[in-house]
Protein backbone atom coordinates (compact mmCIF):
# COMPACT_ATOMS: atom_id res chain seq x y z
CA UNK A 1 0.00 0.00 0.00
CA UNK A 2 1.09 3.41 -0.10
CA UNK A 3 1.51 4.50 3.53
CA UNK A 4 4.16 1.52 3.37
CA UNK A 5 6.00 3.39 0.88
CA UNK A 6 5.48 6.75 2.01
CA UNK A 7 6.99 5.62 5.70
CA UNK A 8 10.28 4.39 3.84
CA UNK A 9 10.34 8.05 2.44
CA UNK A 10 9.71 9.64 5.84
CA UNK A 11 12.69 7.41 6.93
CA UNK A 12 14.94 7.58 4.29
CA UNK A 13 14.41 12.14 4.89
CA UNK A 14 14.54 12.08 8.85
CA UNK A 15 18.42 13.26 8.17
CA UNK A 16 17.60 15.90 6.03
CA UNK A 17 17.35 19.12 8.46
CA UNK A 18 18.22 21.31 6.69
CA UNK A 19 17.30 23.57 4.83
CA UNK A 20 14.09 24.32 7.20
CA UNK A 21 10.88 24.66 5.26
CA UNK A 22 9.68 27.22 7.47
CA UNK A 23 12.00 26.73 10.95
CA UNK A 24 10.82 24.53 12.56
CA UNK A 25 9.56 23.26 9.79
CA UNK A 26 11.83 20.22 7.80
CA UNK A 27 11.57 18.08 5.21
CA UNK A 28 10.88 14.82 7.47
CA UNK A 29 7.75 17.07 8.67
CA UNK A 30 6.22 17.30 5.14
CA UNK A 31 6.46 13.58 4.67
CA UNK A 32 4.70 12.99 7.65
CA UNK A 33 2.06 14.85 6.87
CA UNK A 34 1.49 12.85 3.29
CA UNK A 35 1.79 9.79 5.49
CA UNK A 36 -1.02 11.10 7.68
CA UNK A 37 -3.26 11.70 4.81
CA UNK A 38 -2.61 8.63 2.80
CA UNK A 39 -3.04 6.38 5.93
CA UNK A 40 -6.21 8.35 6.69
CA UNK A 41 -7.65 7.76 3.24
CA UNK A 42 -6.71 3.99 3.51
CA UNK A 43 -8.98 3.75 6.46
CA UNK A 44 -11.89 5.20 5.20
CA UNK A 45 -11.35 3.41 1.49
CA UNK A 46 -11.22 0.20 4.33
CA UNK A 47 -7.65 -1.01 3.09
CA UNK A 48 -5.99 -0.34 6.00
CA UNK A 49 -7.28 -1.34 9.70
CA UNK A 50 -6.32 0.80 12.60
CA UNK A 51 -4.66 -1.47 15.07
CA UNK A 52 -3.51 -0.20 18.71
CA UNK A 53 -0.48 -1.17 20.62
CA UNK A 54 -0.05 -0.88 24.48
CA UNK A 55 2.59 1.23 23.77
CA UNK A 56 0.21 3.65 22.73
CA UNK A 57 -1.03 4.41 26.30
CA UNK A 58 2.50 5.11 27.82
CA UNK A 59 3.14 7.07 24.52
CA UNK A 60 -0.06 9.48 25.17
CA UNK A 61 0.84 9.43 28.87
CA UNK A 62 3.72 10.92 28.22
CA UNK A 63 2.07 13.78 26.24
CA UNK A 64 -0.43 14.27 28.93
CA UNK A 65 1.89 14.76 31.63
CA UNK A 66 2.76 18.18 29.68
CA UNK A 67 -0.44 19.00 29.62
CA UNK A 68 -0.48 20.48 33.12
CA UNK A 69 2.30 22.74 32.52
CA UNK A 70 -0.07 24.64 30.81
CA UNK A 71 -1.13 25.58 33.86
CA UNK A 72 2.02 27.22 34.68
CA UNK A 73 2.92 29.08 31.15
CA UNK A 74 3.10 32.85 30.64
CA UNK A 75 2.53 32.10 26.78
CA UNK A 76 -0.20 29.49 26.76
CA UNK A 77 -0.52 29.85 22.36
CA UNK A 78 3.37 29.10 22.30
CA UNK A 79 2.81 25.80 25.00
CA UNK A 80 -0.16 24.82 23.22
CA UNK A 81 1.82 24.43 19.60
CA UNK A 82 4.61 23.01 21.43
CA UNK A 83 2.28 19.96 23.48
CA UNK A 84 1.13 19.79 20.09
CA UNK A 85 4.50 19.27 18.57
CA UNK A 86 4.81 16.14 21.76
CA UNK A 87 2.03 14.82 20.02
CA UNK A 88 3.11 14.51 16.67
CA UNK A 89 6.19 12.74 18.04
CA UNK A 90 5.02 10.25 19.72
CA UNK A 91 2.39 9.77 16.53
CA UNK A 92 5.48 9.48 14.97
CA UNK A 93 6.55 5.79 17.20
CA UNK A 94 2.79 4.92 16.63
CA UNK A 95 2.21 5.10 12.88
CA UNK A 96 5.96 3.24 12.54
CA UNK A 97 5.20 0.75 14.77
CA UNK A 98 1.93 -0.04 13.75
CA UNK A 99 2.68 0.28 9.93
CA UNK A 100 5.93 -2.09 10.06
CA UNK A 101 3.70 -5.16 10.60
CA UNK A 102 6.14 -7.76 9.36
CA UNK A 103 9.47 -8.59 8.96
CA UNK A 104 10.39 -7.52 5.71
CA UNK A 105 8.92 -4.24 6.39
CA UNK A 106 11.20 -4.18 9.44
CA UNK A 107 14.09 -5.16 7.56
CA UNK A 108 13.27 -2.45 4.65
CA UNK A 109 13.00 -0.07 7.60
CA UNK A 110 16.57 -0.78 8.76
CA UNK A 111 18.20 -0.74 5.56
CA UNK A 112 16.12 2.15 3.29
CA UNK A 113 17.56 4.33 6.93
CA UNK A 114 21.03 3.04 6.63
CA UNK A 115 21.11 3.83 2.79
CA UNK A 116 20.22 7.13 3.84
CA UNK A 117 22.93 7.55 6.75
CA UNK A 118 25.92 6.15 3.74
CA UNK A 119 24.39 9.32 1.19
CA UNK A 120 25.01 11.45 4.15
CA UNK A 121 28.47 9.88 5.63
CA UNK A 122 29.81 10.32 2.33
CA UNK A 123 29.58 14.14 2.58
CA UNK A 124 31.83 14.24 5.44
CA UNK A 125 35.40 13.40 3.59
CA UNK A 126 34.22 15.58 0.63
CA UNK A 127 33.64 18.21 3.05
CA UNK A 128 36.90 17.75 5.17
CA UNK A 129 38.93 18.04 1.63
CA UNK A 130 36.90 21.11 0.63
CA UNK A 131 38.20 22.62 3.72
CA UNK A 132 41.68 22.09 3.27
CA UNK A 133 42.03 22.88 -0.50
CA UNK A 134 39.54 25.82 -0.38
CA UNK A 135 38.45 28.58 1.86
CA UNK A 136 35.36 29.56 0.16
CA UNK A 137 32.77 25.82 -0.96
CA UNK A 138 29.29 25.72 -1.35
CA UNK A 139 29.66 21.79 0.38
CA UNK A 140 30.88 23.50 3.31
CA UNK A 141 28.95 26.38 3.63
CA UNK A 142 26.24 23.83 3.65
CA UNK A 143 27.65 20.65 5.69
CA UNK A 144 29.80 23.44 8.38
CA UNK A 145 28.85 24.09 12.16
CA UNK A 146 30.81 26.48 14.36
CA UNK A 147 32.84 25.78 17.06
CA UNK A 148 30.21 26.27 19.63
CA UNK A 149 32.22 26.27 22.91
CA UNK A 150 35.28 24.50 21.60
CA UNK A 151 38.31 26.76 20.60
CA UNK A 152 38.48 28.13 17.33
CA UNK A 153 40.91 26.33 15.08
CA UNK A 154 42.03 25.21 11.33
CA UNK A 155 39.73 22.28 11.66
CA UNK A 156 36.33 21.97 10.22
CA UNK A 157 33.22 20.99 12.08
CA UNK A 158 30.60 19.60 10.64
CA UNK A 159 26.75 19.00 11.12
CA UNK A 160 26.50 17.73 7.45
CA UNK A 161 22.29 17.33 6.81
CA UNK A 162 21.45 18.19 10.32
CA UNK A 163 21.20 21.54 11.91
CA UNK A 164 23.96 20.86 14.80
CA UNK A 165 26.74 18.62 15.29
CA UNK A 166 25.21 16.97 18.03
CA UNK A 167 22.18 16.23 16.52
CA UNK A 168 23.79 14.62 13.59
CA UNK A 169 26.46 12.83 16.06
CA UNK A 170 23.08 11.02 17.95
CA UNK A 171 21.56 10.09 14.30
CA UNK A 172 25.06 8.22 13.59
CA UNK A 173 24.92 6.57 17.09
CA UNK A 174 21.63 4.85 16.24
CA UNK A 175 22.60 4.07 12.79
CA UNK A 176 25.69 2.07 14.42
CA UNK A 177 22.94 0.27 16.30
CA UNK A 178 21.05 -0.67 13.03
CA UNK A 179 24.20 -1.26 11.29
CA UNK A 180 25.59 -3.69 13.98
CA UNK A 181 21.53 -5.39 14.07
CA UNK A 182 21.63 -5.74 9.61
CA UNK A 183 24.94 -7.03 9.90
CA UNK A 184 24.13 -10.08 12.90
CA UNK A 185 21.27 -10.80 10.38
CA UNK A 186 23.03 -11.71 7.74
CA UNK A 187 21.89 -8.67 5.39
CA UNK A 188 25.06 -6.68 4.53
CA UNK A 189 28.29 -7.75 3.22
CA UNK A 190 31.52 -7.98 4.84
CA UNK A 191 33.08 -5.14 2.98
CA UNK A 192 29.53 -3.23 2.80
CA UNK A 193 29.52 -3.27 6.59
CA UNK A 194 33.40 -2.23 7.03
CA UNK A 195 32.86 0.99 4.33
CA UNK A 196 29.79 1.65 6.33
CA UNK A 197 30.92 1.57 9.52
CA UNK A 198 34.26 3.56 8.70
CA UNK A 199 32.48 6.24 7.32
CA UNK A 200 29.91 6.36 10.39
CA UNK A 201 32.88 6.68 12.36
CA UNK A 202 34.71 9.48 10.37
CA UNK A 203 31.20 11.60 9.96
CA UNK A 204 30.89 10.98 13.94
CA UNK A 205 34.26 12.55 14.45
CA UNK A 206 33.64 15.37 12.45
CA UNK A 207 30.95 16.34 14.83
CA UNK A 208 33.40 16.86 17.77
CA UNK A 209 30.47 15.99 19.55
CA UNK A 210 30.29 15.25 23.23
CA UNK A 211 28.07 12.62 21.98
CA UNK A 212 31.23 10.69 20.92
CA UNK A 213 31.32 9.10 24.44
CA UNK A 214 27.77 7.19 23.43
CA UNK A 215 28.84 5.85 20.48
CA UNK A 216 31.44 4.57 21.67
CA UNK A 217 29.55 3.12 24.63
CA UNK A 218 27.30 1.48 22.41
CA UNK A 219 30.20 0.09 20.20
CA UNK A 220 31.85 -1.51 23.64
CA UNK A 221 28.81 -2.74 24.48
CA UNK A 222 27.50 -4.37 21.40
CA UNK A 223 31.30 -6.24 21.42
CA UNK A 224 30.72 -7.47 24.40
CA UNK A 225 27.64 -9.04 24.08
CA UNK A 226 29.19 -10.62 20.45
CA UNK A 227 32.43 -11.99 21.98
CA UNK A 228 32.40 -12.64 25.40
CA UNK A 229 31.79 -16.06 24.94
CA UNK A 230 34.39 -16.48 21.65
CA UNK A 231 37.16 -13.73 22.76
CA UNK A 232 36.25 -12.69 26.66
CA UNK A 233 39.31 -11.12 26.73
CA UNK A 234 38.80 -8.59 23.64
CA UNK A 235 34.94 -8.26 24.91
CA UNK A 236 35.84 -7.09 28.17
CA UNK A 237 38.79 -4.22 26.85
CA UNK A 238 35.70 -3.23 24.56
CA UNK A 239 33.29 -2.84 26.91
CA UNK A 240 35.48 -1.24 29.29
CA UNK A 241 37.25 1.35 26.60
CA UNK A 242 33.72 1.94 25.72
CA UNK A 243 32.60 3.12 29.36
CA UNK A 244 35.87 5.43 29.80
CA UNK A 245 35.67 7.18 26.57
CA UNK A 246 31.93 8.03 27.92
CA UNK A 247 32.78 8.91 31.16
CA UNK A 248 35.47 11.17 29.83
CA UNK A 249 33.29 12.66 27.59
CA UNK A 250 30.79 12.98 30.30
CA UNK A 251 33.61 14.98 32.38
CA UNK A 252 34.61 16.93 29.43
CA UNK A 253 30.74 18.15 29.10
CA UNK A 254 31.40 20.40 32.82
CA UNK A 255 34.62 21.92 32.46
CA UNK A 256 36.35 23.85 29.82
CA UNK A 257 39.96 24.65 30.15
CA UNK A 258 38.96 28.14 28.41
CA UNK A 259 39.10 30.61 31.24
CA UNK A 260 36.46 33.01 30.90
CA UNK A 261 36.19 36.56 32.54
CA UNK A 262 32.18 35.44 34.23
CA UNK A 263 32.79 32.17 35.39
CA UNK A 264 31.12 32.09 38.41
CA UNK A 265 34.09 30.20 39.75
CA UNK A 266 37.14 28.03 38.77
CA UNK A 267 38.58 24.63 39.73
CA UNK A 268 42.32 24.12 39.96
CA UNK A 269 43.49 20.34 39.29
CA UNK A 270 45.25 19.38 42.29
CA UNK A 271 49.21 18.53 41.34
CA UNK A 272 48.99 20.95 38.18
CA UNK A 273 48.80 24.51 37.23
CA UNK A 274 45.76 23.56 35.39
CA UNK A 275 42.92 25.92 35.79
CA UNK A 276 39.58 24.85 34.60
CA UNK A 277 36.15 26.90 34.65
CA UNK A 278 32.60 25.72 34.41
CA UNK A 279 31.30 24.88 30.91
CA UNK A 280 28.37 26.39 28.74
CA UNK A 281 26.42 23.10 30.07
CA UNK A 282 27.27 23.04 33.52
CA UNK A 283 26.04 26.67 33.48
CA UNK A 284 22.66 25.67 31.85
CA UNK A 285 22.26 22.74 33.66
CA UNK A 286 22.65 24.44 37.16
CA UNK A 287 20.14 27.27 35.72
CA UNK A 288 17.65 24.28 34.71
CA UNK A 289 17.61 22.93 38.11
CA UNK A 290 16.67 26.05 39.97
CA UNK A 291 13.80 26.45 37.42
CA UNK A 292 12.48 23.06 38.10
CA UNK A 293 12.93 24.12 42.15
CA UNK A 294 11.15 27.21 41.76
CA UNK A 295 7.99 25.51 39.84
CA UNK A 296 8.60 21.44 40.90
CA UNK A 297 5.30 20.26 40.15
CA UNK A 298 4.30 21.16 36.98
CA UNK A 299 7.34 23.45 35.67
CA UNK A 300 6.90 26.98 34.43
CA UNK A 301 4.90 25.85 30.94
CA UNK A 302 5.97 23.54 28.35
CA UNK A 303 7.38 25.66 24.83
CA UNK A 304 9.12 27.86 27.04
CA UNK A 305 12.89 28.22 27.09
CA UNK A 306 14.02 26.22 29.43
CA UNK A 307 16.91 28.39 30.78
CA UNK A 308 18.40 32.12 29.87
CA UNK A 309 22.13 31.84 30.29
CA UNK A 310 25.25 34.26 28.57
CA UNK A 311 27.94 32.36 27.53
CA UNK A 312 31.39 34.30 26.20
CA UNK A 313 32.38 31.52 23.49
CA UNK A 314 36.37 31.01 23.25
CA UNK A 315 35.64 32.81 19.45
CA UNK A 316 34.96 35.96 21.34
CA UNK A 317 31.01 35.56 20.26
CA UNK A 318 27.95 36.23 23.01
CA UNK A 319 26.11 33.37 23.13
CA UNK A 320 22.12 33.87 24.64
CA UNK A 321 21.71 29.62 25.36
CA UNK A 322 17.81 29.10 26.44
CA UNK A 323 18.19 25.14 25.58
CA UNK A 324 19.16 22.95 28.77
CA UNK A 325 21.55 20.74 26.81
CA UNK A 326 20.45 17.90 28.92
CA UNK A 327 16.99 15.99 28.29
CA UNK A 328 15.75 15.29 32.02
CA UNK A 329 16.30 19.24 32.97
CA UNK A 330 14.97 20.23 29.83
CA UNK A 331 11.60 18.54 30.83
CA UNK A 332 11.97 18.95 34.73
CA UNK A 333 12.54 22.68 34.08
CA UNK A 334 8.95 23.14 31.70
CA UNK A 335 6.92 20.38 32.93
CA UNK A 336 8.53 19.96 36.57
CA UNK A 337 7.58 16.48 37.89
CA UNK A 338 4.61 15.15 36.43
CA UNK A 339 6.80 15.52 32.96
CA UNK A 340 10.02 13.71 33.85
CA UNK A 341 7.73 10.53 35.03
CA UNK A 342 6.19 10.46 31.74
CA UNK A 343 9.99 10.64 30.32
CA UNK A 344 10.89 8.15 32.67
CA UNK A 345 7.89 5.97 31.68
CA UNK A 346 8.87 6.26 28.01
CA UNK A 347 12.34 5.17 28.61
CA UNK A 348 11.03 2.34 31.18
CA UNK A 349 8.74 1.27 28.25
CA UNK A 350 12.20 1.01 25.78
CA UNK A 351 14.38 -1.16 28.54
CA UNK A 352 10.62 -3.47 28.97
CA UNK A 353 11.07 -4.50 24.88
CA UNK A 354 14.20 -3.88 24.87
CA UNK A 355 14.29 -7.48 26.71
CA UNK A 356 17.42 -9.58 28.51
CA UNK A 357 20.70 -8.09 27.12
CA UNK A 358 21.74 -11.43 25.74
CA UNK A 359 22.80 -11.94 22.20
CA UNK A 360 21.57 -15.23 20.39
CA UNK A 361 21.70 -16.90 16.85
CA UNK A 362 17.95 -15.38 16.24
CA UNK A 363 17.98 -12.23 13.55
CA UNK A 364 15.14 -11.03 15.30
CA UNK A 365 16.22 -11.15 19.04
CA UNK A 366 19.47 -9.36 17.89
CA UNK A 367 17.13 -6.65 16.33
CA UNK A 368 15.06 -6.11 18.90
CA UNK A 369 18.43 -5.63 21.28
CA UNK A 370 20.18 -3.45 19.11
CA UNK A 371 17.20 -1.20 18.09
CA UNK A 372 16.80 -0.93 21.92
CA UNK A 373 20.16 -0.28 23.21
CA UNK A 374 20.64 2.29 20.43
CA UNK A 375 17.79 4.03 21.27
CA UNK A 376 18.30 3.59 25.12
CA UNK A 377 21.96 5.39 24.44
CA UNK A 378 20.88 7.93 22.04
CA UNK A 379 17.99 8.89 24.45
CA UNK A 380 19.21 8.34 27.51
CA UNK A 381 23.07 8.24 27.84
CA UNK A 382 23.50 11.24 24.74
CA UNK A 383 20.24 12.87 26.48
CA UNK A 384 22.48 13.76 29.64
CA UNK A 385 24.56 16.28 27.46
CA UNK A 386 21.74 17.18 24.86
CA UNK A 387 17.79 17.81 24.82
CA UNK A 388 16.89 15.29 22.14
CA UNK A 389 13.80 14.92 23.86
CA UNK A 390 12.13 16.49 20.46
CA UNK A 391 14.33 14.37 17.80
CA UNK A 392 12.01 13.25 15.26
CA UNK A 393 14.53 9.87 14.38
CA UNK A 394 14.56 8.72 17.75
CA UNK A 395 10.78 8.48 17.69
CA UNK A 396 11.03 7.01 14.60
CA UNK A 397 13.61 4.41 15.99
CA UNK A 398 11.13 3.69 18.98
CA UNK A 399 8.71 2.78 16.90
CA UNK A 400 10.74 0.41 14.92
CA UNK A 401 11.76 -1.22 18.47
CA UNK A 402 7.87 -1.81 19.75
CA UNK A 403 7.17 -3.40 16.02
CA UNK A 404 10.68 -5.63 16.73
CA UNK A 405 9.24 -6.73 20.33
CA UNK A 406 5.70 -7.68 19.05
CA UNK A 407 7.30 -9.54 16.06
CA UNK A 408 9.81 -11.31 17.24
CA UNK A 409 7.94 -14.29 18.85
CA UNK A 410 6.54 -14.96 15.26
CA UNK A 411 10.01 -15.20 13.41
CA UNK A 412 12.44 -16.21 15.64
CA UNK A 413 12.80 -19.62 15.04
CA UNK A 414 15.93 -20.77 14.33
CA UNK A 415 15.82 -23.85 11.79
CA UNK A 416 16.91 -27.76 12.85
CA UNK A 417 20.75 -26.61 12.40
CA UNK A 418 20.50 -23.39 14.71
CA UNK A 419 21.31 -21.09 12.07
CA UNK A 420 20.06 -18.11 11.45
CA UNK A 421 17.39 -19.02 8.11
CA UNK A 422 17.41 -16.91 5.42
CA UNK A 423 15.91 -13.26 5.30
CA UNK A 424 12.90 -12.95 2.20
CA UNK A 425 14.16 -10.45 0.19
CA UNK A 426 11.59 -7.29 0.58
CA UNK A 427 8.69 -7.14 -1.80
Amino acid sequence: MPSNWLLLVLIAALPIMKPAIAYPIVLPDLAYLLLVGTVAVEVALRKRRLTWERANVVLLAYVASLAPSLLATSDLPASLIKLASNLYLVTLAGLTAMLVDSKPKLRRAIMVWLGATAVMVMLAPLSVAAFYLSTASPLLDYTSYDFGSLPPGDYPRLALTFINANMMCNYLTVSLGLLLAAKRCGWLQRRTFILLLLGIAFAAMTSLSPGLGGLALLAGVWTWLSERRRAPTLATTALAAGVALCLLFTVALTVTPVVYSTAPFLITVPGTDLILAPSARLLTWSHAAGEFFRHPLAGHGIGIDAVAVTYPRPDGFVEHLTDAHNMFLSIAAQAGIIGVAGLCAVIALAVRLTGRLELDRRCAAALRLALGLAFLDAFVIQGLGGSFEDTRHLWVLLGLLIAAARLEPAVSRPDENNRTPAEPSPG
